[in-house]
């Protein structure tokens, strides 16, 4: 969690370990919906309204999903958060969704880690790592 400006971000995940496994195209298939985390949906909770991919997400609590590929990812963010890995995401609850292509590194990142990372008052990154793969993309505090 943090806060950028008067604006409280928090994610809340569980952070399953890379253990020797291929983790994308292996324990998390690609083109298929993922929680982005292990067990229940990971979920992200603003107190303000942000603008992610030049769309408005209200402040609120929301679910955190990703379609992982071999390419270019998709990202949504779904008005269903409290549910147990995927299975009640319907696409029809999605807020935001986007594309992303992330950054691929040859360093193994062992467990899943989430990052708000503050720019400065009025905008940030959201990031995710995870065994060699890294999403990472703007925000910026609706005024």
């Amino acid at each position: 969690m943090a806060m950028i400006g008067d604006a409280h971000i928090h994610i809340d995940y569980s952070s399953p370990g890379v253990r020797d496994r291929i983790i994308f195209g292996g324990l998390v298939g690609y083109d298929q919906v993922w929680q982005a985390g292990a067990h229940m949906a990971t979920w992200l909770e603003t107190n303000k309204d942000l603008i992610i991919n030049g769309e408005t997400l209200p402040k609120g609590k929301y679910g955190f999903f990703t379609i992982p590929s071999k390419g270019v990812w998709t990202v949504m963010i779904n008005k269903n958060w409290e549910q147990h890995g995927k299975d009640e995401y319907n696409e029809k609850d999605d807020v935001i969704r986007f594309k992303i292509t992330p950054t691929l590194s040859e360093e193994i990142t062992e467990h899943l880690v989430y990052k708000v990372n503050k720019i400065d008052d009025k905008s940030g990154t959201i990031s995710m790592a995870w065994e060699k793969v890294k999403l990472e993309f703007p925000f910026a505090i609706k005024k």
